[in-house]
């Protein structure tokens, strides 16, 4: 009879803890695949934006600033960037940041270094998220 309890309780628990392993590598793997369609989404979205280096190196200032398209990955996953890291997250907010402003001016000429800036950024943020990947 008590080797017959043990062994209820033994397997109970080896049942337990195999659970929750098996749920803990489930929501481990999935919080991967989140990151990773992020950073995808991220990259595309970088990419796309590779116009403002062009338009930048060709000196086209002033049609920039009307060019620039609202970032729409940027917008709409603004409050899962956490989930990426520190490296990812500080490029990709400060690109994001002087895009918005670039966005915004009405008279550029005075402004060129900064828009090459805003180039760079965008390089350092695609840089960033396709190290992670």
């Amino acid at each position: 009879m008590t080797g017959a309890a043990t062994g209820l309780v033994l397997g109970s628990i080896i049942g337990a803890v195999a659970t929750i392993a098996g749920s803990y590598f489930l929501f481990w793997r999935r919080r991967q695949a989140a990151r990773a369609h992020l950073r995808q989404a991220f990259e595309t979205e970088l990419d796309a934006l590779s116009y403002v280096d062009e338009m930048a190196d060709s000196g086209n200032y002033e049609s920039l600033t009307g060019t620039v398209e609202r970032p729409v990955v940027y917008e709409s996953n603004a409050d899962e960037i956490g989930q990426l890291s520190g490296e990812e997250v500080e490029a990709l907010v400060s690109f994001y940041t002087d895009l918005y402003w670039l966005r915004d001016q009405q008279d550029i000429e005075d402004k060129k270094e900064r828009v090459h800036e805003i180039v760079q950024k965008r390089q350092r943020a695609l840089a960033a998220v396709r190290e992670h990947e």
